[in-house]
C-alpha cells in the first residue's frame, strides 16, 4: 500500500486556502500596487466622478440651477461660481441668481453681492458694507433690487446704500435649469476635494468600502497569507526531509 507523504495534509489546506482568499488578496494587491504610486498617476487630488461619489452618500445634484444672462450661464457648485461651466469665484450657497446692471453682473451667493466683469471678478460686497438681508435680487428701472423677507429694497453698488424700490414692476433674477453641456461640469465641482481615486484606493484596499463586512473579510484575508507563509514554508521544510 502506498504511503501518504505527511505533507499531503498541509498541502491540501493550503491549497484550498490559497482558493478561499483568491480574490480578496487580488483586491489587496492590486490596490497595494496602485497606492505606491498614486502621487505618479496623480491621483492624489483628482477628485471621484460624481457617480462614485454618490456612494459616499455625498448629494451631487441632478439638475443644478442657474441665471442665463447676456447670452451666458452663471451657477453655483462647490462653493464656487461657475460662468458657463467655468470657475470663477467663490461662492457660498445658497445661489441666488445673478443680473446685469450697469455695464456689471451682480451674482446672490449666501446673502453677499458678487460683482464681476464677463469672468473677472471686481468686488465681493458683505453685509458688513450694508448689503441688507436679501431673499432674491432682481432689477428695476436699471437699478438693483433687493428683494428682503417685507419688502423690495433699491441698493446702491457704489454708495453702498438703500432705499425704497421704486414704483413699478421688478424682474427678479431669472432661475432655470443648466444646460446638460455646462451641468457635467458643475456636477465634478460639487464632488468634495477630500473625495479622491486615493480615498477610494485606501477605502477599497482596507475593505471599509463595504462596511464592517469589507473590513473584516480583508482581515481575515491578510491572516489567511500569515497562515500560507507560514504553512507553504513547512510545506517546503518537510519535502526537503
Amino acid at each position: 500500500m502506498k504511503q501518504r507523504k505527511p505533507t499531503g495534509g498541509w498541502r491540501r489546506w493550503h491549497r484550498w486556502l490559497g482558493l478561499l482568499v483568491a480574490m480578496p488578496v487580488l483586491v489587496l494587491s492590486v490596490t497595494g500596487i496602485l497606492l505606491n504610486h498614486v502621487e505618479s498617476l496623480d491621483w492624489a487630488s483628482e477628485p471621484l466622478p460624481p457617480t462614485l461619489a454618490r456612494s459616499y452618500g455625498v448629494p451631487i445634484p441632478e439638475q443644478i440651477n442657474g441665471s442665463p444672462v447676456d447670452g451666458h450661464w452663471y451657477a453655483q457648485a462647490g462653493e464656487r461660481l461657475f460662468v458657463d461651466g467655468r470657475a470663477v469665484a467663490a461662492c457660498s450657497s445658497p445661489f441666488q441668481g445673478a443680473v446685469a446692471v450697469q455695464g456689471l453682473i451682480v451674482a446672490g451667493c449666501g446673502g453677499e453681492l458678487l460683482l464681476l466683469q464677463g469672468e473677472q471678478l471686481v468686488e465681493r460686497l458683505r453685509p458688513a458694507q450694508g448689503v441688507p438681508a436679501f431673499t432674491r435680487l432682481g432689477v428695476a428701472a436699471g437699478a438693483l433690487i433687493l428683494e428682503t423677507d417685507n419688502r423690495l429694497l433699491q441698493f446702491d453698488p457704489d454708495r453702498l446704500g438703500s432705499a425704497g424700490a421704486p414704483s413699478g414692476d421688478w424682474q427678479p433674477a431669472p432661475l432655470a435649469s443648466v444646460p446638460s453641456t455646462i451641468l457635467s461640469d458643475l456636477q465634478a465641482a460639487s464632488v468634495p476635494a477630500a473625495l479622491n481615486w486615493q480615498r477610494l484606493l485606501q477605502d477599497l484596499h482596507a475593505g471599509r468600502l463595504f462596511g464592517r463586512v469589507g473590513q473584516w473579510l480583508m482581515d481575515l484575508a491578510a491572516l489567511v497569507l500569515v497562515v500560507l507563509a507560514l504553512t507553504g514554508a513547512l510545506v517546503w521544510a518537510r519535502s526537503r526531509r
